[in-house]
C-alpha cells in the first residue's frame, strides 16, 4: 500500500498553461461580434466608467449559500433573466451607497456568522465526543 503511495506522490503532474479568463473583445475570435450593433440603455451606460466598459475583469469563486435562499435567489433570477452573479454585484454595489441599509445588512450578515460557527463548533465536539468514547 506505501508502495503505491509513493509512486503518487512521486508522479510527475502534466503543467497546463495559464489562459486568459479576460472578458475583453480581443480575445474572442468570432467573425460576427464586429457587425453586432449592441446600444447600452443611457440609465446603465451612466452607472459604468468607460474603463469599465471596454473590459471586465473577472474572477470565478464558489459561494456556499443556504439551501432554501438559493432556492429563492434562483427564482428570482430565472424570473428576471439574470445570473446571480449579477444580482449580487449589482445588489452589493447598490447596498455599498445605501449607508443605513448597509449597517443593517452587515449585522444582520455578523449574526449569520456567528450562527453557523456555533452550529460548525457544535458537530466538531459531537465528532470528537464520538470518537474519543469508543
Amino acid at each position: 500500500m506505501s508502495d503505491a503511495l509513493e509512486r503518487l506522490k512521486q508522479r510527475q503532474r502534466p503543467t497546463v498553461p495559464s489562459r486568459n479568463a479576460s472578458l475583453e473583445s480581443e480575445s474572442l475570435d468570432i467573425s460576427i461580434s464586429e457587425t453586432l450593433d449592441i446600444s447600452v440603455p443611457e440609465s446603465i451606460d451612466k452607472g459604468i466608467s468607460k474603463s469599465q466598459s471596454k473590459s471586465l475583469a473577472t474572477k470565478q469563486t464558489t459561494i456556499r449559500l443556504e439551501s432554501k435562499l438559493l432556492e429563492r435567489v434562483t427564482k428570482v433570477c430565472a424570473k428576471e433573466n439574470l445570473s446571480r452573479e449579477v444580482l449580487f454585484e449589482a445588489l452589493f454595489e447598490h447596498y455599498e451607497q445605501d449607508s443605513e441599509a448597509w449597517e443593517s445588512i452587515i449585522s444582520q450578515a455578523k449574526e449569520k456568522a456567528d450562527h453557523r460557527l456555533a452550529i460548525a463548533n457544535r458537530k466538531r465536539a459531537k465528532t470528537m465526543m464520538q470518537r474519543f468514547s469508543s
